[in-house]
């Protein structure tokens, strides 16, 4: 058995996990500190939900399909790492909306679907007369104060009206990720938007005010090779710490601070400090203890998944005017998104095919995953000839399965993963859960989470250690 307090493990190497291994590399070299760096990955593979799959000369990601320009954790790193010349910008703006077996697209502008001047929800043609006066109504009225409480559909029912919230607001905001924004705090999925709430006094104002946040063309990025060129960045600078095949199964306190970790089930490593950056499917096996095990029942998990068809050129007779379709819960379809790559990429505007990205499984359709793969593909082409008119037999298609995957909410607010978070820190210092849905949604929070986390690792073990 090693034995080492100074001996840190990264357990994942997601993009989460790659983040916290980078930042913590970068500093032990950078201060000479005497700390060991080991990351454990249970597949064959890095990357974890970004995967990408070339395609003649072009590459498609069958994960996480972009990053938001938003909040800025993502563009550091990809700057700091020298990827900038690598960047692609999504194109032809914001997705149209499927309700009432109808697309809708909202030609004004707008912040995740909201109207950026209160004037312009009178163009919103999938809204009853009775939702537009709502939303005026609303947005002129007081708002209450914002706590951790406040959940995102409180949030905007509040200020928006319920019906602008349920038929465009929610699906901008939910996206694939996420499905129960009623117990997840608008603070942790959209920060910036309160704090620009706060400085302009409502959030009409807000948005009236700062144009260059509303939905447009160059929002999203990708990479001309897929996102994968992002893991595989941080991967190469990581080749001499990173272990394949070694899968966590056991936490166990040891001595003096320090924790065991069992792998594989046939070999043990000491450790100071560890970032369990996995899914929370995987919490219940790791930490064994009885005071966690009603804990992490109460976690509930997304399971998503992602179909990337490709019909011959002109399939489509029903075409969106923006770059793709977003799905309000309250429809009969099956699909959460459909990303129409071609329209948004401007790398593959030119090939002799149509390729859409199609995410389902959302809400009470998770079961729709354990079908066969013939199963879901019927399911998937009766809807896109609902949506998009497409009766023709695709040329190929891809399917892949992230079970388990999201949780479905934060482990902020009001909910049971809350209080995990404090429960880990109190009973095992040193040990830190990170990555999709612990602080947030996206790959920048998880970029944003990895910073975070390897700053609280580097202040335990120099304390642990009297550095």
């Amino acid at each position: 058995m090693k034995r080492s307090k100074k001996r840190i493990a990264v357990i994942g190497t997601g993009i989460t996990g790659l983040t916290t291994a980078f930042r913590l590399k970068k500093t032990i070299e950078k201060y000479s500190l005497p700390f060991e760096l080991l990351v454990l990955e249970s597949s064959i593979r890095s990357g974890g939900k970004i995967h990408t799959m070339k395609m003649g000369e072009d590459y498609v990601d069958l994960g996480a399909e972009s990053i938001d320009v938003g909040s800025g954790e993502a563009m550091d790193l990809i700057h700091e790492i020298g990827l900038t010349e690598q960047i692609r910008y999504s194109q032809n703006g914001k997705q149209d909306i499927y309700a009432f077996n109808k697309l809708y697209h909202i030609d004004s502008p707008t912040y995740k679907g909201i109207p950026a001047k209160r004037s312009e929800i009178w163009k919103y043609d999938l809204l009853s007369f009775q939702g537009k006066v709502s939303y005026l109504k609303d947005t002129y009225l007081p708002s209450s104060e914002i706590t951790e409480y406040t959940s995102v559909i409180d949030y905007l029912n509040e200020r928006i009206g319920t019906e602008l919230t349920e038929y465009v607001a929610e699906p901008y905001y939910s996206e694939i990720y996420m499905n129960h924004m009623e117990s997840t705090g608008i603070d942790v999925i959209d920060s910036t938007l309160l704090k620009l709430e706060s400085e302009h006094g409502n959030l009409t104002n807000a948005l009236e005010a700062n144009p260059d946040i509303l939905d447009s063309n160059r929002k999203q990025i990708s990479f001309e090779n897929g996102l994968e060129t992002l893991t595989n960045r941080l991967m190469k600078s990581l080749k001499d710490h990173v272990v394949f095949s070694k899968k966590v199964t056991e936490i166990k306190k040891s001595i003096e601070g320090t924790y065991i970790l069992d792998i594989n089930k046939k070999e043990q490593v000491r450790v100071g400090a560890v970032v369990v950056a996995t899914d929370p499917g995987s919490y219940k096996e790791i930490f064994t203890d009885i005071e966690f095990k009603e804990q992490f029942k109460e976690i509930k998990t997304n399971s998503i998944g992602f179909a990337m068809f490709s019909f011959p050129k002109g399939a489509l007779k029903i075409e969106p005017e923006g770059n793709g379709i977003l799905c309000s819960r309250r429809n009969d379809s099956h699909i959460s998104s459909v990303v129409w790559l071609n329209k948004k990429w401007e790398s593959l505007r030119n090939r002799d095919e149509e390729l859409l990205g199609i995410y389902f499984g959302h809400g009470n359709e998770e079961i729709m995953l354990s079908l066969s793969n013939k199963q879901i593909e019927e399911l998937l082409l009766k809807d896109l000839e609902k949506m998009l008119g497409i009766d023709v037999p695709p040329i190929y298609h891809v399917l892949k399965r992230w079970k388990n995957s999201f949780p479905k909410q934060s482990f902020n607010g009001k909910n049971a993963g809350s209080k995990i978070i404090d429960s880990i820190q109190t009973a095992y210092p040193g040990i830190y859960l990170a990555g999709n849905g612990v602080k947030g949604f996206g790959i920048n929070s998880c970029i944003k989470q990895g910073n975070e986390v390897s700053e609280h690792i580097i202040a335990h073990l120099k304390k642990q250690n009297s550095l």
